[in-house]
């Protein structure tokens, strides 16, 4: 563990000012000394630390004020293990919390603009098709916005992996052999590797399918000072969606109905670049390109100086006929390969081909060549 809070922010400035603002604090236990963690935060914000992070933690071990001062200082993502919904099951992997716990940890971290990811294991002693849905009913009471599942495995030092070497008749020599880990139900003639396999695809079908629910369900504390961190929470969800891991998997419903209602909320709370950006794609994806305008340039009102929002205005401009208004647009960044090549699209469009070699000639001779 670290020495202090102290030199805790001074590895991390060090860090920081070599250019590196993006940290996760590998410690399973992160929040078991409340106000050592209060003091982390304060003073990455009183050295100015502009970084965001992920924590682990447990449910047990988080209240209103630590959830806080970790979001006020970068905090964006806590993951607890919550392991099962059956409390037996929990109770035989030692997870000594209750479902009460659980749905407040989550419902308070999320509150605060921070995703609570969940960890279960399933193909555990005693699992069966009632226990998998008792997991799948309290997915439904603590709506966790990201979650992981495994399948047990049994590690050394816990006290399934004691059982098993005694009922087994082994020794740690196991780990001599040429294997990675031990799965439980391997040696378990209560579960096959068809059934846990059924388990797993129960569990990820069930949650992809209510994962848009558990996001119309969002509320997030209404405290003024934190609006601007709403937004940033509101729009790297909806980036998520739209263009992150959870927009390549199928099972997931209305994906871009979600990133745009992610969009406009992060946009409720405070102006948000990547809110605008993505918004506008959004628009342009279903070919409302007026109302990508529109967005588009209310962002540029906030962020004038983004070129990827000019070159998505731009973009808007051409697919509505409105060259001149395109060139314009990208002409502000003159330098720019791929602003050259789009105002050199727009006076082909207009059928200048007088302009439109005068800018290809801009381009690496490589590049010049025209199909």
């Amino acid at each position: 563990r670290w020495h202090s809070a102290e030199y805790f922010v001074e590895q991390l400035e060090l860090l920081y000012r070599r250019g590196i603002n993006f940290f996760y604090f590998s410690d399973d236990t992160f929040t078991l000394k409340k106000s050592v963690v209060i003091d982390i935060c304060k003073k990455i914000l009183s050295k100015k630390l502009n970084i965001g992070w992920y924590a682990i933690s447990r449910v047990d071990q988080i209240d209103a004020e630590v959830l806080y001062w970790m979001r006020c200082a970068g905090c964006i993502q806590i993951s607890y293990g919550v392991e099962s919904g059956s409390a037996k099951i929990r109770k035989l992997l030692n997870k000594n919390i209750g479902s009460e716990q659980i749905q407040k940890a989550f419902a308070l971290t999320t509150s605060f603009g921070i995703l609570a990811r969940a960890y279960f294991i399933y193909g555990c002693p005693g699992e069966a098709s009632h226990t998998i849905q008792e997991t799948i009913d309290l997915i439904g009471k603590i709506k966790p916005l990201s979650a992981i599942f495994y399948v047990l495995r049994l590690f050394p030092g816990t006290a399934l992996y004691c059982a098993f070497k005694e009922a087994q008749g082994l020794t740690d020599d196991i780990w001599l052999e040429r294997i990675e880990d031990i799965l439980y139900h391997q040696h378990d003639p209560q579960l096959s590797r068809k059934e846990v396999n059924q388990f797993g695809e129960d569990l990820h079908t069930n949650y992809y399918k209510a994962l848009p629910t558990f996001v119309d369900s969002l509320e997030l504390t209404d405290m003024k000072e934190l609006y601007p961190l709403h937004s940033d929470f509101c729009s790297r969800l909806g980036m998520t969606f739209s263009h992150g891991d959870y927009s390549q998997i199928e099972a997931i419903p209305r994906k871009d109905e979600v990133a745009t209602s992610l969009y406009e909320k992060s946009l409720q709370y405070y102006p948000n670049h990547r809110a605008y950006l993505g918004l506008g794609i959004l628009k342009q994806k279903i070919r409302h390109y007026e109302e990508s305008i529109s967005i588009l340039t209310e962002g540029l009102r906030h962020f004038p100086e983004s070129e990827v929002l000019h070159h998505c205005l731009g973009f808007s401009y051409m697919n509505t006929g409105h060259y001149n208004d395109a060139i314009a647009v990208f002409s502000k960044f003159p330098g720019s390969r791929e602003s050259i090549i789009n105002i050199a699209a727009c006076y082909r469009a207009l059928g200048n081909m007088e302009k439109e070699s005068f800018f290809l000639n801009k381009l690496e001779p490589e590049s010049t060549v025209r199909k």
